[in-house]
């Protein structure tokens, strides 16, 4: 094969870059739908999980919910897929997920989701008290990068989104009408480049705590899927399996409360509060389970996952929801820690954050810079001075290079190799072969 030939070969940057997807994010049947979807279409099983996660909690609905904190915690998420525009396949994620809703949930699918969010009154009538009898809406933006520029212009948008995340009381008043929505349930779903979100990120953080309840999962393509694969063989055992989870957090609300109250919520479109408990061995240990080992961001970036317990606990309660289990368990627990961490490193990867108590402890922003340079230079072997005073500048101290090196090779993202010269042998560094590489 050519030096040309296989230049080409070489796949995107991304695929170099997304970090490692840990295997409890992928328990029950998100992991499944994970995985089946994926490989049908390519697509990063990441940007599966978390858009089904996502879907499912909206499509769930506000009850039943952990009570955390002080406050109700259902499995409300906002989510932003982070990936190349071309080869990310964020889309293609997305549209396998909803496929899979329109077919378990046809109305909720049909009614309650919205494509593209223009104002905050908008998303207000959608649910408001007096319009509509559902108060479930699960947008769903494309162009994230126009949604932030909103609300950057308004600032009235970023503040309702908080509230909705927060399950508060939202209130617009018109020229005619003031509409309030005192039990909404929005979830968000926005996708994005990794170019923009750092372009758009000083906008999003002065938007007064919207980016701490946000998951960033950064995606990547998991193969060359043909364009005319067909959906997976047991694609409609997934659908009933999705169909009969709904169906069974809805029964297990209704058959909450008694008959007579159970009717008149019926037909005024209200669930009756009902509390999703937390096992003994979450609350008793939820120090050494989950505070330990919740991710910390680097300096100024301090509000970035202010919110890492409840983002915990409501992930929890989505996986509690798939697994129709009468209470959130240990297992559901372990698994939001996973995909937390990993939209932790996906942060690492899109801000250059280096988030402390998530190993390997090595500055992302340095082996960014590393693994740019390497696939530029592909297949060329670099040299170790090169990389120490061409890339970083000499910047970096020699330790903090060799970490990085270090991390990069048993990842197998990286080989070494020692050539002869005059003097000491010199130490070269490139990109393992792409098929070798990918995800592992």
């Amino acid at each position: 094969m050519t030096a040309e030939a296989v230049t080409a070969a070489v796949p995107p940057l991304a695929a170099f870059l997304r970090p490692a997807l840990p295997e409890a994010a992928l328990y029950g049947l998100p992991g499944e739908i994970a995985a089946t979807l994926s490989e049908a279409t390519g697509s990063d099983p990441a940007a599966v999980l978390v858009s089904f996660l996502t879907l499912l909690g909206n499509a769930a609905g506000p009850q039943p919910h952990a009570r955390f904190g002080g406050a109700d915690h259902p499995a409300r998420l906002f989510a932003v897929l982070v990936g190349d525009a071309a080869t990310g396949r964020k889309g293609t994620a997305l549209g396998a997920v909803e496929a899979l809703f329109a077919d378990a949930d046809p109305d909720w699918a049909g009614e309650r989701v919205m494509y593209g969010l223009q104002s905050a009154e908008t998303m207000i009538s959608r649910v408001a008290d007096d319009h509509a009898a559902d108060c479930r809406l699960m947008i769903v933006e494309t162009e994230f990068g126009r949604l932030v520029e909103t609300m950057a212009r308004t600032g009235t948008l970023s503040a309702q989104l908080r509230n909705a995340w927060d399950g508060r009381t939202m209130q617009r008043a018109t020229t005619k009408i003031t509409h309030r929505a005192s039990r909404a349930h929005i979830s968000l779903l926005a996708m994005i480049t990794p170019e923009e979100l750092l372009r758009h990120h000083r906008r999003l953080a002065q938007a007064g705590g919207l980016e701490s309840r946000i998951l960033y999962c950064f995606t990547a393509p998991a193969a060359d899927i043909s364009p005319f694969a067909r959906a997976p063989e047991n694609y409609e055992y997934l659908a009933d399996r999705v169909r009969v989870v709904l169906e069974a957090s809805r029964e297990s609300v209704m058959n909450s409360t008694d008959p007579v109250s159970r009717h008149l919520l019926t037909l005024r479109g209200i669930q009756p509060r009902t509390e999703l408990p937390v096992d003994g061995d979450v609350t008793g240990g939820w120090g050494g389970l989950v505070k330990a080992r919740l991710p910390v961001p680097g300096e100024g970036f301090a509000g970035l996952h202010s919110r890492a317990e409840s983002q915990v606990i409501r992930l929890a309660a989505a996986y509690a929801l798939a697994d129709m289990a009468a209470q959130v368990r240990p297992e559901h627990v372990t698994a939001a820690l996973g995909l937390l961490s990993y939209c932790a490193r996906s942060a690492e990867v899109v801000f250059s954050v280096p988030v402390a108590q998530l190993p390997p402890r090595v500055d992302p922003r340095v082996t960014a810079k590393i693994v740019r340079h390497l696939h530029d230079r592909w297949p060329h072997w670099v040299p170790r001075d090169e990389i120490g005073s061409g890339v970083l500048h000499g910047n970096v101290a020699a330790a903090d290079i060799d970490a990085a090196l270090s991390d990069l090779a048993a990842k197998h993202l990286i080989e070494n190799r020692q050539t002869p010269t005059a003097g000491r042998p010199r130490a070269e560094y490139r990109l393992i072969a792409p098929q070798l590489a990918l995800f592992q």
